[in-house]
């Protein structure tokens, strides 16, 4: 082989290898972004048959048909559970609790909730039984002043709803007082939202008259103070059960 065929024949063996030289493979793809999350509010407003919450006024009427007043609304509210269309297994829970008084403005940063849909929420008119216990909350005013006695079973007001009515035209005080686990109303609201990731708030709508409703009519003048019965405090727990409706806004 003469020298000046040995260029040409490096040279094709160059490009015999280049030609057989595999491409890179393409990068591998971006792992999926994670998943966001949702800045949320928590705001619980009250209202009686679609008429908003006013106090010191005989204004409204119950299912009983008697006229009243409301001049105290005091509760908790805890054990909150997004529901999920598959239920149980995802559920988001936020425990609280959260004190709720009628004269204030009630809303609470509940921080950052999983993005996703849901079916509705599920929650506790007053505290979980785990911290249902005499001194178990902050020695704070408001938790102090819903104390229940301790010879009655000890823990605290799950609600204090109060007013007058009239009873054959004469105005008389009520008392509708829930305590002790045996009382405690689960509440439901069903209605589809999703978190996607955007702040929302998530309002519940407390409506008063359900205390009186359904499932039992309940009857202020053979009943104006609850808390000294289990069975008057049995019926308010059931009512109480329907008394929220919710929906999520931006």
């Amino acid at each position: 082989m003469t020298a000046a065929r040995l260029p040409l024949l490096f040279l094709g063996t160059v490009l015999l290898l280049a030609a057989c030289k595999k491409e890179d493979p393409a990068p591998p793809a971006p792992p999926p972004p994670a998943p966001t999350a949702s800045n949320t509010t928590l705001r619980i407003d009250h209202h009686i048959d679609g008429a908003a919450l006013a106090y010191d006024l005989v204004q409204y009427t119950n299912e009983a048909g008697h006229a009243y007043s409301v001049t105290r609304l005091e509760y908790y509210i805890s054990d909150i559970r997004l529901v999920t269309a598959d239920c149980c297994d995802e559920e988001t829970v936020i425990p609280g609790p959260f004190y709720i008084n009628g004269t204030a403005t009630n809303q609470f940063d509940l921080g950052t909730l999983p993005t996703g849909t849901y079916t509705g929420v599920e929650f506790v008119l007053g505290l979980t039984p785990i911290m249902n216990q005499t001194g178990a909350l902050p020695t704070t005013m408001e938790n102090v002043n819903m104390a229940w006695p301790v010879p009655m079973g000890g823990g605290y007001h799950f609600m204090k709803f109060e007013g007058h009515f009239l009873n054959n035209g004469t105005p008389t005080g009520y008392a509708m007082h829930l305590g002790r686990n045996e009382n405690l109303p689960t509440c439901a609201a069903s209605k589809d939202f999703t978190l996607d990731g955007s702040a929302s708030t998530l309002a519940l709508h407390f409506n008063l008259n359900e205390v009186f409703r359904d499932p039992h009519t309940y009857d202020l003048p053979t009943g104006s103070h609850s808390m000294g019965s289990m069975m008057l405090m049995g019926l308010l727990r059931d009512n109480c059960a329907n008394a929220f409706t919710m929906d999520l806004q931006p």
